[in-house]
């Protein structure tokens, strides 16, 4: 399978709305892996993924990043927490977009990019990301349809949109991690996936894996768990739907993912 990078620097974006709490230095690039949407001043620190193959387990789907392509990523992410009341959930919903002409290897403008009708902001490293405001704090609503619009820039102008509707994510069930034993990742029901994304973090790295979208857990090895560090941590699972299009010459992507986070302690 090709290149999945995109899609995981959205899910990482998500990881950091989801959860701050307070303001430091840290990497303020979105598309880093170590992206920390709680940094105020780039520290220098910006990991990014490599380009190339990505592991996935047999049967998953996902698009290939490859030429000229656009990604257009809607994206709904519900957090569990614990209070002093019991569970709570939070929902936000945002949204990343990129366009590229190398296979991903660089991004290029696409003038002013809407979702909805609600403009994304243009990153130093030309990406577009819709961050949530005070006076909207949930960020984005996203109906069945999800409506995308590029001006034009480098990239040419666009309209197009998706039907494709968010898959069903029900909530985790998993408990915390216990890094000597291996580690099932579970969700109690998923609908309508074209493929499913298990995600497990850390305090010092993260394991992730797509895999198809009629699993409703995967099981993480006791290996694959030792570099995740220890104490407080988060686990996923995304629902993704792809929805490919192809505008004059370039290839479409637009993708809508369901994002089920819960805070976990990850233990030796």
């Amino acid at each position: 399978m090709k290149q999945t990078k995109i899609i995981i620097a959205s899910l990482i974006l998500v990881f950091g709305l989801g959860f701050s709490s307070c303001k430091k230095e840290g990497c303020t690039d979105p598309v880093a892996t170590n992206y920390n949407a709680e940094a105020e001043k780039d520290d220098g620190s910006c990991e990014f993924a490599p380009a190339g193959p990505t592991s996935a387990a047999p049967g998953s789907y996902s698009p290939s990043f490859a030429g000229e392509f656009g990604a257009l990523i809607a994206i709904k992410t519900i957090t569990t927490s614990e209070s002093p009341f019991g569970t709570v959930d939070t929902e936000l919903g945002t949204a990343v977009a990129v366009f590229s002409v190398n296979s991903g290897s660089s991004f290029v403008g696409a003038g002013n990019v809407t979702v909805d009708g609600e403009g994304l902001t243009l990153q130093e490293n030309k990406s577009y990301v819709y961050l949530p405001s005070q006076i909207n704090p949930l960020g984005l609503t996203f109906g069945s349809t999800v409506n995308w619009e590029g001006t034009g820039s480098t990239w040419e102008a666009f309209t197009t949109s998706t039907n494709q509707d968010f898959s069903y994510v029900d909530p985790i069930t998993s408990g915390d991690i216990s890094k000597s034993n291996d580690y099932i990742l579970t969700s109690g029901s998923i609908a309508n996936a074209d493929s499913i994304l298990y995600a497990v973090y850390g305090s010092s790295g993260n394991k992730l894996v797509i895999v198809a979208g009629n699993n409703t857990s995967h099981t993480f090895t006791a290996s694959e768990l030792s570099g995740l560090g220890e104490g407080s941590g988060y686990a996923q699972v995304v629902g993704l739907n792809y929805d490919q299009k192809v505008i004059g010459t370039k290839d479409y992507w637009l993708i809508n993912e369901t994002v089920r986070t819960k805070t976990i302690n990850v233990k030796p």
